[in-house]
C-alpha cells in the first residue's frame, strides 16, 4: 500500500487537468480564426473612356470605393502597385496573397456595349425622324441619303472589359484560399457595378434597352484567374512546411537526449576531458544533422514520393536546422538538464498554430508578441519560400538564426565543461 503514500500518486490528476490547460491555452488561435487585414495588390492600369462627353475610368473608382468599403477593410489590405514589374517582386517577397489587375482598356471596352446601345438608338431616332421628313415632304429621299452619308459615324465594336486575378497559392494555403475568395467576390461586385452604371446611363439618355442587349450588359467585364507558385500534387496541400516541422523537431530533440546522456556517463573528469568530450558532442551533432537531413528528404521524395523540386537545397536547409536546434537544446540542457525537456514541448505545442495558420488569420496576441520571435515560425516561412516560391538557399534572417543557435550551443556547452565539475552521481540518468 506504499503506493498512496507517493506524492506523485496524488498529483497525478493536478498535473493532468494542468497539461490539459496548458494545451487548450497553445490552441486558442484555431478556435476561431477570422482573417483580418489579408494584404491584397491591387494594380490599376484603366486609362478611362469617354461617354457622352463625360471622362469616366471604373478602374478609378472601383479602387476608391474598395479602398472606402468599411465592411472590407476589415478583411482586406489593399496595397496599391504601380505595375507587373513591381507586382511580380511582390509576389517573390511574400508579400501579399493575391492580386487584382485592372486592365487598361478597362473602362472602354467593358462600356462598349452600353455606347452601342446608346449609338444604335440614336441612330433609330434619327432614322426615324428621316423617314417622317421624307413622308411629310420636308426634304427629298436623295437628300436624306445624301445626309446620312455625311454623318456615318464609325459602329462601337463591343469587347468586355478584363480583369485578372492572380492568387499566390505557395504563399499560404489558407491565405491563398482568402485570396482566392475575397477576389472572386470583388470581380463579382465589379461586374454588378459596371452592368448597374450602364443601364442608368442609358435610362438617363431615355433609350430602350431590347432583351437580346441585356445579357451584354449584365455581363460587361471578363473575369481571368490564374494561380502563381501553384502548389503540386504531393505536397500535403500545401502543408508540407508544417508536416515538416514536428520531425524535424523532435528529432532534434531526441538527438539532444542522446548526447547529453553520452556525456554524462563518460566519466569525463578533468577539464580537459570534458572539453574533448563537448567538441566530439558537436562533431557528431554535425554528422547527425547532415545524414538525417539528406536521409530524412530523399526518403519524401524517392520512396513516399513527396514533391520537392530542389531536394539538395531543401536537404541542406533541414541539415542546418537540425543542427541549429539540438545546439540550442544542448546549450539549455546543459545547465538545465533533463527538467528542460518539458519545456521543449510546451514551446513545440505552442508554435503549431504559429506555423499552420496566416499571420492575419492569428489573434492580435499572437501577431503582435509570438511571431517575431519564435524560432519555429521562420523556420516554417523560409521551408516555404524553397519549397513553394523556388527561392535560393541564401544568408537570410532565419539561417543567421541559425547560426546564432550553434554559437550559443557551443559556447554554452563548452562554458560548462570548463565551469561545471564532474557528477558522479550521475542522477540524471536513467535507471
Amino acid at each position: 500500500m506504499n503506493i498512496f503514500k507517493k506524492k506523485l500518486y496524488w498529483m497525478t490528476p493536478i498535473l493532468v487537468v494542468v497539461i490539459l490547460l496548458i494545451l487548450a491555452i497553445a490552441f486558442i488561435p484555431a478556435y476561431n480564426p477570422e482573417p483580418k487585414s489579408v494584404p491584397l495588390a491591387i494594380v490599376n492600369q484603366d486609362s478611362g473612356t469617354s461617354i457622352q462627353d463625360k471622362n469616366v475610368n471604373i478602374g478609378e473608382s472601383f479602387t476608391k470605393n474598395i479602398k472606402d468599403n468599411k465592411e472590407l477593410s476589415k478583411k482586406v489590405e489593399w496595397i496599391e502597385v504601380d505595375n507587373k514589374k513591381a507586382l511580380e517582386q511582390g509576389f517573390k517577397d511574400n508579400e501579399y496573397y493575391g492580386a487584382l489587375i485592372l486592365d487598361k482598356n478597362l473602362s472602354k471596352h467593358s462600356m462598349s456595349k452600353v455606347q452601342k446601345v446608346a449609338q444604335d438608338g440614336k441612330m433609330k431616332e434619327i432614322q426615324t425622324a428621316m423617314t417622317e421628313k421624307i413622308k411629310n415632304g420636308e426634304i427629298q429621299p436623295e437628300q436624306a441619303q445624301k445626309m446620312q452619308s455625311q454623318n456615318k459615324v464609325e459602329p462601337v465594336k463591343v469587347k468586355q472589359g478584363n480583369v485578372k486575378i492572380i492568387v499566390n497559392e505557395g504563399s499560404s494555403m489558407q491565405g491563398a484560399q482568402l485570396a482566392n475568395t475575397l477576389l472572386t467576390t470583388i470581380g463579382d461586385k465589379l461586374n454588378t457595378q459596371i452592368s448597374k452604371q450602364g443601364i442608368q446611363t442609358l435610362e438617363k439618355m431615355n433609350i430602350d434597352i431590347s432583351p437580346s442587349d441585356i445579357q451584354g450588359l449584365t455581363n460587361p467585364v471578363k473575369i481571368d484567374k490564374n494561380n502563381i507558385n501553384s502548389v503540386k500534387s504531393h505536397q500535403a496541400n500545401g502543408n508540407l512546411p508544417l508536416l515538416m516541422f514536428t520531425p524535424i523537431w523532435l528529432a532534434s530533440l531526441v538527438g539532444s537526449v542522446i548526447l547529453f546522456f553520452s556525456f554524462r556517463t563518460s566519466h569525463n573528469i578533468t577539464v580537459k576531458s570534458r572539453i574533448i568530450a563537448s567538441i566530439g558532442q558537436f562533431g557528431a551533432a554535425f554528422v547527425t544533422a547532415f545524414i538525417g537531413g539528406f536521409g530524412y528528404i530523399y526518403f519524401l521524395t524517392g520512396v513516399l514520393d513527396v514533391t520537392i523540386d530542389h531536394p539538395n537545397r531543401v536537404a541542406t536547409y533541414i541539415s542546418i536546422a537540425i543542427l541549429a536546434f539540438i545546439s540550442l537544446i544542448l546549450g539549455i540542457m546543459t545547465w538545465l538538464g533533463i527538467k528542460a525537456i518539458p519545456l521543449f514541448m510546451i514551446l513545440l505545442f505552442f508554435s503549431l498554430q504559429l506555423i499552420m495558420l496566416p499571420k492575419q488569420m492569428l489573434p492580435k496576441f499572437y501577431q503582435d508578441y509570438m511571431i517575431s520571435w519564435n524560432p519555429f515560425r521562420h523556420y516554417a516561412e523560409t521551408l516555404r519560400e524553397l519549397i513553394f516560391l523556388n527561392h535560393s538557399l541564401e544568408l537570410n534572417s532565419t539561417i543567421w538564426m541559425f547560426i546564432a543557435f550553434i554559437i550559443f550551443g557551443g559556447i554554452s556547452t563548452l562554458s560548462a565543461a570548463i565551469i561545471r565539475k564532474h557528477n558522479p552521481t550521475r542522477t540524471e540518468v536513467p535507471s
